[in-house]
């Protein structure tokens, strides 16, 4: 879907060309005709037709160079100022969509379950380092966004007991059924489920502690929209913790779209008024960047 609404800009664009072109064709057609005139009764006077293709080759430039991107916005409505643009040479890896300068990634479905509860992934990723660094209470409301297998859920669910929460979201309803079913066989019952959609996570207002986001934010279709819901889901003092493979390091060998630097994650959150406390680098492949409401 991510590729036909970048395909829908290109169309409209192609469209306003070609009814641009129409357009000189027509009045340069009519234009002929006084041309002709004109050299029957002797006038000498530059073409008409000539000048009109001329500004037809300069319109025609400034169209495909200035032409204002358009998206489809989730309400179903074009708008030509939005902070996406599509274009058509891109990553292979990505949509064909871009946020700040950002190619945003292709989405990791249903089947990259596995590759998410690999056994080698504590040890590749340090997953307990990370938590440990979140400091988080018991009590606490926090959000898994982008639950994916639940890996991390369940693993909050039982740092959070008894009396706090964890809300598991994610669009995808095939990964919300799995962990449904996990948090029933191991009588986990702090866990909430929440399907999102591209623009809309879904969260109570003002309820949530700390949102948790592991390499997901790259990949999200609108990123504005989003983490703007999420920063209002936020309790006064809340936090976003976005961890992020390391785009900075060439070792880290990781797709290009599915790393990001500090220095765009900072600018893309401050972009929704969500301020930097600090970025933790222990980690050995990620960033872990925490932003507060």
């Amino acid at each position: 879907m991510n590729a036909v609404k970048c395909l829908f800009t290109l169309t409209t664009q192609q469209k306003s060309v070609e009814q641009l072109a129409k357009n000189t064709r027509n009045d340069a057609s009519n234009d002929a005709s006084n041309d002709a005139s004109n050299d029957a009764l002797g006038v000498n006077q530059p073409s008409i037709v000539k000048r009109k293709m001329n500004m037809f080759a300069r319109s025609l430039l400034v169209a495909l160079l200035v032409m204002p991107s358009m998206t489809i916005a989730a309400d179903g409505a074009s708008h030509h100022k939005n902070p996406y643009e599509c274009r058509s040479i891109h990553d292979l890896n990505g949509i064909g969509k871009f946020y700040m300068d950002r190619e945003i990634a292709q989405v990791m479905g249903p089947g990259g379950m596995a590759w998410l509860e690999r056994d080698t992934r504590e040890a590749e990723e340090q997953s307990t380092t990370l938590l440990d660094a979140l400091q988080i209470k018991a009590g606490e409301t926090v959000v898994d966004f982008g639950a994916g297998s639940g890996y991390f859920t369940f693993r909050l669910a039982k740092l959070v007991r008894p009396h706090g929460s964890v809300l598991a979201v994610d669009i995808e309803p095939k990964m919300l059924m799995f962990i449904r079913k996990r948090a029933v066989r191991e009588n986990l019952t702090n866990v909430g489920l929440i399907q999102a959609t591209e623009t809309d996570p879904k969260l109570p207002i003002g309820r949530v502690d700390l949102v948790l986001m592991v390499d997901v934010y790259h990949e999200l279709n609108f990123p504005y929209e989003v983490m703007s819901k999420i920063r209002a889901a936020l309790k006064p003092g809340g936090r976003v913790a976005l961890v992020e493979y390391r785009k900075e390091d060439p070792a880290v060998m990781i797709k290009a779209v599915h790393k990001m630097s500090e220095e765009q994650i900072v600018k893309e959150m401050s972009a929704v008024g969500l301020k930097h406390v600090t970025t933790i680098e222990t980690l050995p492949l990620q960033h872990l960047a925490i932003f507060i409401k």
